[in-house]
């Protein structure tokens, strides 16, 4: 598990260690750089739809500095670099996130693609023969617990419905997933009895933004399940 953990932050851009004005000078080069991406989704965006970035934005911010800050402790002054650099690959993160914005009307019809809630949760879709698979990893918490839960589900319109049930468990897991709506380009995630596939702190629930297509490879591993990879 430590192996998977260390594979997914690595992934994120999440892996702390190193000399503390840089760290805070790279986190100064991230947040105006943040800053510069805001102004510009706001006049490229619709009304409508840089209102639901914005709310959002309110809430990472706070993430942000709670993510960080834990990560530095009084009794331990060499810990400061981690939440610098912490903060600057979150918001160097978020970057990226925030301009797949500018990409949803490039989106094709469907469901298939990558998707990212903006809080270190990852969803990825194929569909192929009229079948519909995912995987869903997530990172959650300053203590990085981990998720992950991936299979074939069904689709009915703008919703989808997953349904398993892990050896010894009472009652069954149960992901909602949908599509659209008012929202195009996310799809909203609702999970139910889903802490057998994720540590304490961690979720599946939240709204996920699609920020472009899977390779064959990329889509390959997702039919055959391997979202632990």
């Amino acid at each position: 598990m430590r192996s998977a953990i260390t594979a997914f932050l690595l992934a994120l851009g999440i892996a702390c260690g190193g000399d503390l004005e840089t760290a805070k000078a790279e986190f100064a080069k991230q947040d105006k750089a943040l800053n510069e991406t805001y102004v510009q989704l706001k006049k490229e965006l619709s009304p409508e739809r840089f209102a639901l970035l914005q709310q959002d934005q309110r809430t990472w911010i706070e993430h942000r500095e709670f993510m960080a800050k834990w990560q530095e402790r009084e009794d331990a002054p060499e810990t400061a670099v981690d939440r610098w650099e912490l903060a600057g690959r979150l918001t160097e993160g978020r970057i990226d996130w925030m301009k797949s914005w500018l990409k949803l009307d490039q989106r094709k019809e469907g469901w298939a693609g990558r998707y990212s809630d903006g809080y270190n949760g990852v969803l990825e879709i194929v569909e192929k023969d009229g079948k519909t698979w995912f995987v869903l990893n997530v990172v959650r918490g300053p203590t990085f617990h981990v998720g992950g839960i991936g299979g074939q589900f069904r689709l009915n319109g703008r919703m989808g419905w997953f349904e398993t049930k892990p050896d010894g468990e009472e009652r069954p897991t149960w992901l909602t997933f949908r599509e659209g709506y008012d929202k195009p380009g996310m799809i909203t995630v609702e999970g139910e009895n889903t802490s057998y596939f994720h540590g304490a702190r961690a979720y599946f629930d939240g709204t996920y933004v699609w920020t472009g297509e899977l390779t064959p490879e990329e889509q390959k591993k997702v039919i055959e399940g391997k979202w632990d990879e």
